[in-house]
């Protein structure tokens, strides 16, 4: 969001004044910087709601907006690493708007404080809702990454499973000479079926309470016995992501098709 902009009056004292104006005025700039960050926090925004067009925050209280445009379905804010844009620190109106006003209402984002939003809906525009998470990121250990998990298919009740391969060979010097031990590494994680999130909107149940190791790790998607692969996933070092399904396990036509999705916020 761009930030409302605040203009110094210039005041001219007598001369005799001079030194004691200067003063301030040092004083003053010092203070100013020091605290240019002190009244932001910081704001992701994923469009999760289907057959409707890019979406953008808007705070009318200052007249500005979250991001320069809407995005559209399927996108996050900003780039990988940092999807995050500015707010400002405080409780204010707040709307998300499209080709229409969708949405109004209050928010109240804390300073320093990230915060990821998501605005979905079950394939009617009239049931647009947005998810609001607090985003309390911590440092995994140096194979793994934390991540969160949603489901964004409508009606669907999905879990997921994360397969990561890697093959080693070991080589080894022994009384016969070189030898050699191929080991296969299968590391796998499962996340049990997970409600759309529209039946369970409620910001605590979507915490950072999952791992995986570093690395591609290939994903598939299942529900009662049937499963489906999806595309695999890249894994950082030490990072945090949103994972979030969208589309259909059962699609009608094909391009509606179950995807999985990963935002890196670190």
């Amino acid at each position: 969001m761009i930030l409302n902009k605040f203009r110094r009056d210039s005041v001219f004292f007598k001369l005799r004044a001079v030194c004691l104006q200067l003063l301030a005025l040092s004083l003053f700039s010092c203070n100013k910087t020091a605290n240019i960050n002190g009244n932001k926090a910081f704001v992701a925004l994923t469009h999760v709601a289907y057959g409707v067009g890019p979406l953008n925050l808007f705070f009318p209280n200052s007249g500005d907006s979250l991001l320069p445009a809407g995005i559209s379905f399927g996108n996050t804010s900003g780039i990988a690493g940092n999807p995050y844009d500015t707010a400002t620190s405080q409780i204010s109106d707040m709307q998300l708007k499209g080709d229409t006003l969708f949405l109004t209402g209050n928010a109240n984002f804390q300073q320093g404080t990230r915060y990821s939003i998501f605005a979905y809906d079950s394939m009617d525009a009239k049931s647009i809702a947005l998810l609001i998470l607090q985003d309390n990121l911590t440092t995994p250990r140096d194979t793994l990454v934390n991540f969160r998990f949603m489901n964004f298919s409508p009606g669907s009740e999905i879990g997921l499973r994360f397969i990561y391969k890697h093959d080693t060979t070991i080589f080894f010097q022994d009384t016969t000479g070189l030898d050699s031990v191929h080991i296969a590494v299968r590391d796998t994680v499962d996340i049990s079926p997970s409600l759309f999130v529209g039946y369970n909107p409620n910001p605590a149940s979507y915490k950072f309470n999952y791992t995986a190791h570093i690395g591609a790790n290939q994903v598939f998607a299942f529900m009662d016995t049937s499963f489906r692969k999806l595309d695999s996933l890249q894994f950082d070092s030490t990072k945090s992501y949103n994972i979030y399904l969208q589309g259909y396990f059962n699609p009608t036509p094909p391009q509606e098709s179950l995807k999985i999705i990963s935002v890196r916020l670190n």
